[in-house]
């Protein structure tokens, strides 16, 4: 065999060039989407590396989701120990 073909590999990969598409993480919608209908503070990490935020849009949109997420939370905790006193007459 030719020593030049044994370095080459059988299946070559190239790139191709995708057409321009905003990433799903770069959307503002998507973002928000994130943020309020899915992972609540998690998501706020996303919201810190999506570019299309200004520094104070990210601090206040950050303080809002937290705000948002303890409100589940206690929400949440509201309906438990309701439940509770309903189950257990206490």
């Amino acid at each position: 065999m030719n020593a030049a073909k044994d370095d080459q590999s059988p299946i070559e990969a190239k790139l191709v060039d995708s057409p321009k598409k905003e990433s799903v993480a770069k959307s503002r919608g998507a973002v928000f989407a994130i943020l309020f209908l899915v992972t609540g503070v998690l998501g706020i990490p996303l919201l810190w590396m999506n570019d299309k935020f200004s520094h104070a849009e990210r601090i206040f949109w950050s303080i809002i989701v937290t705000l948002y997420t303890a409100a589940l939370i206690y929400m949440a905790y509201a309906v438990c120990m309701w439940s509770y006193h309903q189950i257990f007459g206490a």
